[in-house]
């Protein structure tokens, strides 16, 4: 098929080499004239003073290197202030960062009031950083950064826009078996391969310091020891949240209690430490590994591995969606709406911030997306002979039974299961199956044996089978006194769904979003980025259930749209009353909005192919999915400390979008 098209891919070849030099490389361009002027500066400490310049600058260039006593390049913060035609003060025209190891940040865009007569340079790094300029360059001739993987990526870009237009052929395929098979596998490895990019980029996640990090791994040695409780802290910590009346007050704590930082975010309860978090991925993961080799799983691995299942949990969920409702549909629309939604649950974030906190949440996602992909591929086949119902029942109901004990939030994935079942269950008497009973066992039998298990381990540690644990915790606020408060709702509902994003026209374009509330009272708060509808706008697609209803309503799939909006509002709740606004917590809630997006974009575009509206729908699909993907890894790069920790990196990307 590709040498069909030979001549679109030699234009958009060509394309590509010519943007990149000369939307890319727009300082090369109107530099081509410049008059290069080296200056002689003086000054003292890390301010330089030039005065010997003539005409007006266009791009000044400041040689500097700056590096740690280790030799890593350390980024330098340039403030510059000038006087010139227009002003013969003074006055500051704002800051940019170099990055010494990448060349072309060294060439600045300088605009002033015509010629500038003196230039004031201020230079800040890491205190202990050695820092050297070697040449300022006034009116700089900007050589040609040519980058060979923006080509690419531009290339790629172009030809993705071209296949997937809505007249593309591409979505009048026929496709064989083994082709989607092939597609779907090349699409979820091309991605996992990002997911491991991403999650090896950040140094400080790989080997992490912080004490709260290792609860897991203290969980294994505890449990192979026969207990529950955790070896942290010492006698003399425990003695002095003991003697204390309330130490879950986070200010009387930090004050009377040398070193507590190092029992942060851990459960205390009546002398004893515990983990809060589920107990189902340190069986997994760390359980296992410290009885087979005596060492510490990295929880990056596990978060790299359950958020890389979740992805292929979206595929596998979508596709049964698929088949049971819109088994006409072309193959390239769940091709795309599973790439575009798979990217959109928050797991950009948890692989460049793979901490503690989002194992437990990416585990929970993964057993959630398996567990009611199985449970539909069962009712697809409910009355098809030999099918092995009761495996995949079995299987369902013990990865979303499983979620207990990873995440409770995630247990309202099970109250998706009845819109699909109950129809099955009390259909009329000659249409029901045989071994009806067999089949509501497989399905019980795996939410009784967790349960079980998890009201049991809640005994053991607080003397109720319902009490996880979380009230326990000691860290900002007495979360045994938090209660729940109507008040909080409204900023938990707008910040979570509605609070519009926050941009800047500088690497990496997101920034945190402002918060005010009339609400008086305590609203736990990390940085937030917007709403969810603002960063992942193809979840609008849910309000074209307006139009779509009575289609839906015909083939039962209404039930399932109505239940996960229902659901994903409920947890929305949930995390605002227990815990508060985080942006890891969006990734409770996300999978829950997908669903019904992807039901109701999928019979908005069966019931718009052929006409005007078709292609609306279907660049509304393409576009507000790619800005989700593109935003939510924006503000992974943003708020995850990769810039401080992975440096090379974070400003290697920069230096891909200038």
């Amino acid at each position: 098929m590709v040498y069909k098209h030979w001549n679109k891919i030699v234009l958009f070849c060509m394309l590509s080499i010519l943007l990149e030099c000369t939307v890319f490389n727009y300082k090369a361009l109107f530099s081509l004239t410049a008059t290069h002027q080296r200056l002689d500066f003086f000054g003292e400490g890390r301010d330089f003073y030039a005065t010997d310049m003539t005409g007006a600058p266009h791009f000044l260039y400041i040689g500097v290197d700056s590096v740690s006593e280790d030799g890593t390049p350390m980024p330098v913060t340039v403030r510059i202030s000038l006087q010139d035609e227009g002003d013969a003060s003074y006055y500051e025209i704002g800051e940019a960062t170099i990055y010494p190891a990448l060349e072309k940040s060294k060439y600045l865009s300088v605009h002033s009031y015509g010629d500038i007569k003196a230039l004031h340079i201020s230079l800040s790094t890491m205190e202990d950083a050695f820092l050297e300029v070697s040449d300022v360059i006034y009116d700089a001739k900007v050589p040609w950064f040519i980058s060979v993987p923006r080509i690419l990526a531009v290339f790629v870009l172009l030809c993705l826009a071209w296949c997937l237009r809505p007249g593309s052929a591409f979505y009048a395929w026929n496709w064989k078996a083994w082709q989607k098979r092939l597609a779907t596998g090349v699409l979820l490895v091309l991605n996992i391969g990002v997911f491991f990019l991403l999650v090896r980029s950040n140094p400080a996640f790989l080997e992490p310091v912080w004490p709260y990090h290792h609860q897991y791994h203290q969980l294994a040695v505890a449990l192979s020891q026969g207990k529950v409780s955790i070896d942290a802290g010492d006698e003399a910590m425990l003695e002095a949240l003991m003697a204390m009346e309330n130490p879950y007050d986070y200010s009387q704590r930090m004050q009377s209690v040398e070193n507590v930082s190092n029992v942060w975010d851990t459960c205390y309860y009546e002398g004893n430490f515990y983990v809060y978090f589920g107990i189902v991925p340190a069986l997994m993961f760390h359980l296992p590994y410290y009885l087979l080799f005596h060492g510490e799983f990295p929880t990056w691995l596990g978060v790299f591995l359950t958020g890389s299942g979740a992805l292929g949990g979206v595929y596998y969920l979508l596709d049964k969606l698929r088949k049971r409702w819109f088994p006409q549909s072309p193959y390239a629309w769940y091709l795309i709406l599973a790439v575009l939604l798979g990217n959109g649950l928050n797991l950009f974030w948890a692989m460049i911030h793979a901490d503690l906190y989002y194992l437990p949440i990416t585990t929970a996602l993964c057993f959630s997306l398996w567990g009611l992909g199985l449970m539909m591929d069962a009712a697809n086949h409910w009355h098809d002979k030999g099918a092995h119902i009761l495996p995949r029942l079995a299987g369902g109901a013990l990865c979303l039974a499983l979620t207990a004990g990873c995440r409770p939030q995630f247990l309202v994935g099970s109250f998706l299961l009845l819109p699909v079942f109950l129809p099955l269950l009390f259909e009329k008497r000659d249409t029901r199956v045989r071994g009806m009973w067999k089949r509501l066992l497989a399905a019980a039998i795996p939410y009784i044996l967790v349960a079980l298990g998890v009201m049991y381990y809640n005994a053991i540690r607080f003397g109720s089978v319902f009490d996880f644990g979380a009230s326990y915790n000691l860290t900002t606020n007495d979360m045994t006194r938090r209660g729940i408060e109507l008040g909080r709702l409204p900023d938990g509902i707008f910040m979570y769904l509605f609070q519009p994003v926050s941009m800047k026209l500088a690497f990496p374009f997101a920034e945190v979003t402002a918060f005010y509330s009339d609400y008086l009272g305590v609203t736990v708060r990390d940085w937030t980025y917007g709403g969810a509808f603002w960063i992942h706008p193809i979840l609008l697609g849910i309000i074209g259930v307006l139009g779509v209803k009575g289609d839906l309503r015909k083939k039962k799939a209404l039930g399932l749209t109505a239940a996960s909006v229902v659901m994903a509002l409920v947890v929305v709740a949930a995390d605002t009353e227990m815990a508060g606004l985080l942006n890891r917590y969006c990734t409770d809630f996300l999978w829950l909005l997908m669903i019904p997006a992807a039901i109701v974009l999928l019979q908005l575009l069966e019931n718009a192919r052929g006409t005007r509206l078709y292609p609306w729908i279907l660049w509304f699909v393409l576009i507000a999915g790619a800005w989700g993907s593109f935003y939510e890894l924006a503000t992974a790069f943003r708020g995850s400390g990769i810039m401080g920790d992975n440096m090379r990196v974070y400003y290697m990307v920069r230096g891909f979008f200038s």
